[in-house]
């Protein structure tokens, strides 16, 4: 059995060690003490989460990583609502958990590549389209991160073809790889073209960070992470960000209270930067359809 730090484990579940220590002091979470120090076993951890999502004691978001999402996760686990855990594993391995009642709601950004559009085709490729509730969070605007001041002088994506530019990818089955994918296909650009293509990274700020230190040229992600990091930006897409949550979970009162700080107002005094995300739409229900007048929660 593998035993793990309370740092470890905070990094693991994805929230800070002042909220895992709360847990321990309210008998929340299985734990151990070795030597007089907190410890957790891993094993123990993970049947812990399930049995708690099941309970709907905490939420298990899997899916995209997006850091907006991960701000507002945060302000949620710093009060006293609830706990969430956040596995950002890519659109496509998010739904599957879903799909798989390992987690309790999905974060996806998924482009519909035969309408050239973002629909909610995945819904019938992933998942029964009936039994869930999808929710717009934002719109995000993707593009290429580029080092300051653009010295390879990148101002397409044609430009990143050939020995002179290198680029580091994301994951295979995130939504952004699945849009850089299909934006130089539309370039009619060969992956093979493109040096550090095989190269991925798991999140945008790893992207960014390879980019920012000089181990990249370029890397595609969303603005927002260019703008913290002081990088020059290519603009190439908007996309929408989706989360899909079963209606079971979706009218319990721990999910609405998270899901209501995606309120506008909330939004806009909770967060300070929104650079690169529409929050115009946020809190929409895209499925299933809503009769005129009717909120969402029904009333």
């Amino acid at each position: 059995m593998e035993i793990i730090s309370a740092k470890e484990l905070a990094g693991y579940l994805r929230i800070n060690e002042k909220k895992l220590y709360r847990l321990v002091q309210e008998s929340k979470i299985p734990h151990l003490k070795i030597g007089g120090k907190i410890a957790f076993a891993r094993e123990v951890i993970d049947r812990w989460i399930l049995e708690s999502t099941e309970r709907e004691k905490v939420i298990l978001i899997a899916g995209s990583d997006d850091p907006l999402l991960r701000k507002i996760i945060d302000i949620y686990n710093n009060g006293k609502a609830g706990t969430i855990f956040y596995a950002p594993i890519g659109s496509i391995n998010g739904l599957k958990m879903l799909k798989g009642n390992a987690a309790t709601m999905s974060c996806v950004h998924i482009l519909d590549l035969e309408k050239r559009a973002y629909t909610l085709s995945y819904m019938d490729r992933y998942l029964s389209a009936t039994g869930y509730v999808v929710m717009n969070l934002f719109f995000r605007e993707q593009g290429l991160f580029i080092k300051k001041d653009n010295p390879k002088g990148i101002h397409s994506l044609k430009d990143i073809a050939g020995d002179n530019v290198y680029c580091i990818n994301r994951n295979q089955g995130s939504g952004t790889r699945l849009l850089f994918d299909f934006l130089i296909g539309e370039e009619r650009i060969v992956p093979d073209r493109i040096k550090g293509y095989t190269q991925e990274v798991g999140s945008h700020m790893e992207a960014g960070l390879q980019v920012l230190k000089g181990a990249a040229d370029c890397a595609f992600g969303i603005r927002y992470i260019a703008n913290i990091l002081n990088l020059d930006f290519l603009p190439l897409f908007q996309e929408r960000f989706d989360m899909v949550i079963p209606e079971d979970h979706f009218h319990s009162i721990q999910t609405k209270s998270f899901l209501s700080f995606f309120e506008q107002q909330h939004l806009l005094n909770s967060i300070n930067d929104l650079t690169g995300y529409d929050v115009s739409n946020t809190g929409s229900i895209l499925y299933p359809p809503q009769p005129p007048g009717k909120r969402p929660d029904g009333r």
